[in-house]
């Protein structure tokens, strides 16, 4: 998944818990996915935060698939 920063930008950034809300998955699964490459994020300080397209982009990957493996 490639970013486009400008596009980014105007959708905004999501923190975690609001991602894991998004995606309805735990936040053991969605920092798998973090740390796969299959979303990205970035650091605010301390904190990760995700684009929210990219969240938008991810689902569309996986409904597209019909199904997606969140472990191994």
């Amino acid at each position: 998944m490639t970013l486009d920063s400008k596009k980014h930008a105007v959708d905004g950034l999501a923190s975690i818990k609001e991602a894991c809300a998004f995606l309805s998955i735990g936040k053991s699964s969605l920092y798998q996915q973090m740390a796969r490459g299959a979303i990205p994020f970035v650091y605010l300080g301390s904190r990760r935060l995700i684009p929210r397209a990219a969240l938008v982009e991810w689902t569309e990957n996986v409904l597209d698939k019909g199904r997606y493996e969140l472990s191994g």
